[in-house]
């Protein structure tokens, strides 16, 4: 057979949730599960072109002054394979929000847990952002890597952010991946 040699590059990560397989908002609310019980938090799916994001948006000025977004897993994942040693999470906040503590936290199948914390003006970034986070700062304090249940995002410190009455604030998530460390 003769004609163009093609040529391709294989992806240096992996895919832990980039939005792109969710049809719906429902499919992102039961796939991503919230803190809060009533009214609830607002996470919707962004489409912008091809691309979709998650819309996060969250009050902490009520009790209990922070809010999560939980996706457990449906079994276990290895988060070793293929020299794998950094998460990347992928963020844009907006100016006007409330300075929030903004964490991650892993959890394994045992039920042991880390958490993770950037900077409380992360969340006002009104460009995308990518946090990348070393697994070993999980695996040092006890989260088995090879067993990854569950992947917390949260904002709040668990005191009163100060934000006015009704007022919401808003993140998109996107692009969650793990690769190389230091890639």
């Amino acid at each position: 057979m003769t004609g163009h040699t093609w040529t391709f590059t294989a992806a240096n990560y992996l895919v832990v949730d980039d939005f792109e397989s969710y049809s719906s908002d429902e499919e992102v609310r039961i796939a991503w599960v919230d803190n809060i019980e009533e009214p609830g938090v607002e996470y919707v799916l962004l489409a912008s072109g091809e691309n979709q994001a998650m819309l996060f948006e969250f009050q902490n000025q009520y009790d209990p002054y922070f809010t999560e977004i939980m996706r457990t897993f449906d079994s276990a994942q290895d988060w070793t394979a293929q020299g794998v040693g950094e998460l990347l999470l992928s963020f844009v906040g907006e100016h006007e929000n409330a300075e929030h503590l903004m964490y991650l936290t892993l959890e394994d199948a045992a039920g042991q847990s880390f958490r993770v914390e950037t900077f409380t003006h992360a969340c006002q970034s009104d460009s995308w952002r990518q946090w990348p986070i070393a697994l070993v700062q999980f695996s040092d304090e006890g989260v088995d890597l090879t067993s990854v249940k569950k992947i917390t995002i949260g904002l709040g410190d668990g005191t009163d952010s100060g934000q006015g009455g009704d007022d919401r604030d808003h993140i998109y998530i996107d692009q969650i991946i793990l690769r190389p460390a230091g890639s």
